[in-house]
């Protein structure tokens, strides 16, 4: 559902001119017999300005993202769940320092690599609870901002849209095989996760939605103050990229994953979670206007026309 845009930013508007225009009135002492003017008292800021409130410099949504969010999101799943996978992978074993940190920090016992990928869930689910649902919804409807709570879901479904369509598209493309697939060739009764998605490691899917998590929260906190402190916002940034580090190790750890899909996937999901409504949404972008345009002929040995324009 598209909101009033025009009327709330007009409303924002009129009354922030109206609170300036009071405070910026030059102050004159009445005379001692007279009694002051109705209209000489500044008048009060609107009571939204003290708490969470969706800031008039702020862009909204725009109905073309609705459209794109619309078809992205149910265009990922479809490609998750319906879209085959590869075959046979097309990259296989590790690069650059891959090897050397899985032999590092991989477990080695099925207990152990199984309750890896237990914890690795546990803080993933964790992380989106906490980033969308708490920090996007409860808390902005706690604070009385149901347009913020709206504004922020949206962004949150727009930049989850983009990376998943992103990172399931590449690692279905790319098919790089995951850590433990010779293993699995080799003895396919000795390894762990042989035949879930085998061909699916770069890069990380769930290392790309932590991320995007993680990001989300991090540009709201950041510009939206979605706490009202600036140092508990600062830590909710910090909280959920902590969660979602310690999820990419964990999928380290519980041979999931090679060190390289990881990075690659957190890169993902963080420039889509953080760059997103940081960039459409928080920064504005000013355009200079040109003022004067004029056109000269250009005579002597040359002809022609010369623009001069004053920007």
């Amino acid at each position: 559902m598209i909101r009033g845009r025009g009327l709330l930013a007009f409303l924002v508007v009129a009354l922030s001119a109206v609170s300036a225009a009071a405070e910026d009135r030059p102050a004159t002492a009445p005379k001692p017999d007279a009694a002051p003017k109705p209209d000489a008292a500044p008048k009060p800021k609107p009571k939204s300005q003290h708490g969470l409130y969706w800031h008039e410099e702020w862009r909204r949504f725009h109905p073309v993202e609705y459209v794109a969010t619309g078809i992205l999101g149910p265009l990922a799943i479809a490609e998750y769940f319906y879209l085959p996978p590869q075959q046979q992978p097309h990259w296989v074993g590790g690069i650059l320092f891959d090897d050397a940190v899985r032999d590092a920090l991989r477990l080695r016992s099925p207990s152990a690599l199984h309750a890896s990928w237990a914890m690795a869930d546990t803080a993933g689910v964790t992380l989106v609870a906490i980033s969308v649902g708490l920090d996007s919804v409860i808390v902005p409807l706690l604070r009385g901002s149901p347009d913020v709570a709206w504004q922020l879901t949206l962004m949150d479904a727009e930049a989850f849209s983009l990376s998943s369509l992103v990172a399931i598209t590449l690692y279905d493309t790319v098919g790089r095989a995951r850590p433990s697939y010779e293993d699995c060739q080799r003895n396919p009764s000795a390894a762990m996760g042989c035949n879930t998605s085998p061909d699916a490691s770069f890069p990380s899917g769930h290392i790309n939605e932590a991320f995007t998590a993680a990001g989300l929260s991090c540009a709201h906190h950041m510009y939206a103050h979605v706490y009202g402190s600036r140092l508990a916002d600062a830590f909710a940034c910090a909280r959920d990229l902590t969660l979602a580090t310690t999820e990419g190790v964990l999928r380290i750890m519980g041979d999931r994953h090679w060190t390289t899909d990881v990075i690659v996937g957190s890169m993902i999901g963080f420039s889509f979670g953080f760059g997103l409504p940081t960039l459409l949404h928080y920064v504005r972008w000013k355009r200079t206007p040109v003022k004067v345009v004029s056109l000269a002929p250009l005579v002597g040995s040359q002809f022609g026309v010369v623009a001069v324009g004053l920007f």
